[in-house]
């Protein structure tokens, strides 16, 4: 049984009055979706909000963590007749319900206004570091909808024989909301500069290497990076790197300092990014969750640019049941 009593927790995301980071537009867009896909006690959320001037775009990813909640996305999906999607939840149920170890699943949605006509993106995030290359591509075959053809099995095997030990896949992923340009994304933990360096080269990456090396510049408030390589056909230029800060205020602002001198974003942006960094609860409905800072990212398209990111979580906060 699904509460669908509904008290907005937008006004908790966005700041509200001058420094606004989104327009009503695109808060309502968002208001719409979590009507649609009310929070569970157990659904965290992750908002991701761009971090330039004038981009006011904001993506939605929750994560799924308990069977229960599979089942509640597949008979979501079914009943608005997308069948399709309703049998990829059963076949993540299985998956879950198989001996391999899945800490979570996530489904991410564009929010511009088209989300009941895409196919949202899944990505599992498995417990085990070390993946042998049949179970993976069984994973990827589930997210997929298909099979994989061989050569999305050839770049599959050639990133995972171009790990170094300390390397592993952090989490994996199918971007179907992009319809027929749909990529596969995996998120991989273990690097600094000068590894990921030696690892692009191995797996024969064609992106921009000076630009890459350039956001490596002064992040001693970094405490570890993941960095996102993508491919369909063909392994792509773009990367995004991860930054996830080490815990204090004093590194978020000093993050922050580098994306304004850095030329990403103006003071205001700076100011309005920080009055959402604050951690804080929030009650809504009778659930409470606490907000707080998941981590920055910067992309390199294929544009020649970096395009960063912020990325705000809302965790559900068990204690809220007993009362503290």
């Amino acid at each position: 049984m699904v509460d669908t009593t509904y008290n907005s927790i937008v006004p908790y995301i966005f700041p509200v009055g001058e420094r606004c980071m989104v327009s009503f537009l695109a808060a309502n867009r968002l208001e719409k979706q979590l009507l649609d896909f009310y929070p569970r006690l157990h659904v965290s959320y992750v908002f991701e909000f761009r971090v330039e001037d004038g981009k006011e775009q904001v993506d939605l990813a929750m994560a799924i963590i308990e069977k229960e909640d599979l089942q509640f996305f597949k008979n979501y999906y079914n009943s608005h007749n997308y069948k399709k999607i309703g049998t990829w939840f059963n076949n993540c149920i299985a998956l879950l319900d198989s001996p391999q170890t899945i800490k979570s699943f996530w489904i991410e949605a564009d929010l511009d206004g088209k989300e009941q006509h895409q196919i949202p993106s899944l990505f599992i995030s498995p417990k085990q570091k070390n993946i042998p290359f049949t179970e993976m591509t069984h994973f990827f075959e589930v997210l997929n909808l298909q099979s994989l053809d061989k050569k999305n099995k050839d770049i599959l095997k050639q990133c995972i024989d171009a790990f170094e030990d300390n390397q592993y896949i952090e989490h994996f992923g199918i971007m179907h909301s992009r319809g027929n340009t749909k990529t596969t994304r995996m998120y991989i933990r273990g690097f600094d500069r000068d590894s990921l360096l030696v690892f692009l080269d191995r797996i024969g990456w064609t992106g921009n290497r000076e630009l890459l090396q350039k956001q490596f510049e002064g992040i001693y408030m970094v405490s570890y990076i993941s960095v996102v390589i993508e491919f369909n056909d063909v392994l792509l230029p773009t990367i995004g790197l991860e930054f996830h800060l080490k815990k204090g205020i004093e590194y978020n602002d000093a993050f922050l300092y580098k994306l304004k001198t850095s030329g990403f974003c103006s003071q205001d942006r700076a100011t309005a990014i920080k009055d959402i960094l604050c951690s804080e609860k929030i009650k809504s409905g009778n659930y409470t969750y606490k907000r707080s800072l998941s981590h920055f990212k910067i992309t390199l398209g294929r544009e020649e640019k970096a395009e960063p990111k912020v990325y705000i979580q809302l965790i559900p906060n068990y204690l809220g049941i007993m009362g503290f």
